[in-house]
């Protein structure tokens, strides 16, 4: 068994950097979204992982993140009863 935990990486297309951007989850966050179907994800929850970036841009890709990954969600049809 590894001592370090599985952790799943993401790609996002960002409008305000050419190259693409990879982020995850906080641990915490990525728990809460594996357990709990409600789960809506915040902008401290997202790690972006290219360190090259400066720390604005880094700053405004996780808005621009989050806000994709919340428009996806609205995006879902409803569930019946």
């Amino acid at each position: 068994m590894s001592k370090f935990k599985e952790r799943y990486i993401f790609c996002f297309e960002s409008d305000q950097h050419d190259e693409t951007i990879l982020w995850r989850y906080t641990d915490e966050a990525q728990h809460a979204a594996n357990n709990h179907r409600t789960f809506k994800p915040k902008v401290y929850d997202l790690i972006i992982l290219n360190q090259e970036l400066p720390k604005q841009l880094k700053f405004d890709i996780r808005h621009e993140l989050l806000s994709d990954i919340l428009q996806g969600d609205s995006k879902l049809p409803q569930k019946r009863p």
